[in-house]
């Protein structure tokens, strides 16, 4: 966070409400009265507020986040399909980090590395690699839900692709929840 960014304790100090009173009122509770709730809302938009995504993360205990591992943005059919999970995975309200393996087994494994720490809630590896068991070994030892989309070649169908992309999302989002 910057330092010039608003917090709640800012909020609280100018509004002169306490902490607490400035987190319910911004997260809607009912038990605060509707004068102080415009008061707050009013300070915290002249402000620019923006809630602290990592403090909510950590409390509700979901990042919002998933990773997608792929093998290079740069080639123009693997840009359609993270063009194409990134809207889904928007839609959702959920942000997308990208790793590229850049088509090496040992890549996928030190993307898997960075994402142990919890801020992931679940993992699309799209690969052309045969390394089947080593996921199933880095899902398990690091207990993020993973799904693979293992491509032989790159499709051309974009029928077929949005399906198939679907599919695999929809596969991740039933292992999340």
């Amino acid at each position: 966070m910057h330092p010039g960014a608003i917090t709640l304790k800012k909020i609280s100090r100018l509004s002169g409400y306490s902490v607490s009173t400035v987190s319910k009122a911004l997260n809607d509770k009912k038990d605060i009265n509707v004068e102080t709730r415009a008061t707050i809302l009013s300070i915290a938009k002249k402000h620019n507020y923006v809630p602290n995504y990592y403090a909510i993360a950590l409390r509700k205990q979901q990042t919002k986040t998933l990773a997608l591992i792929i093998p290079q943005t740069s080639d123009g059919f693997y840009g359609q399909l993270l063009s194409e999970i990134q809207n889904m995975t928007f839609d959702l309200g959920y942000r997308l980090l990208v790793f590229q393996s850049f088509e090496s087994i040992q890549k996928e494994k030190e993307c898997f590395k960075i994402i142990n720490d919890g801020s992931v809630n679940g993992v699309l590896i799209i690969t052309t690699l045969n390394n089947e068991s080593l996921i199933k070994k880095l899902e398990v030892e690091n207990m993020v839900p993973t799904v693979m989309w293992k491509l032989s070649h790159p499709k051309l169908d974009d029928d077929l692709i949005l399906d198939e992309i679907k599919m695999y999302f929809n596969q991740l989002l039933d292992k999340i929840f």
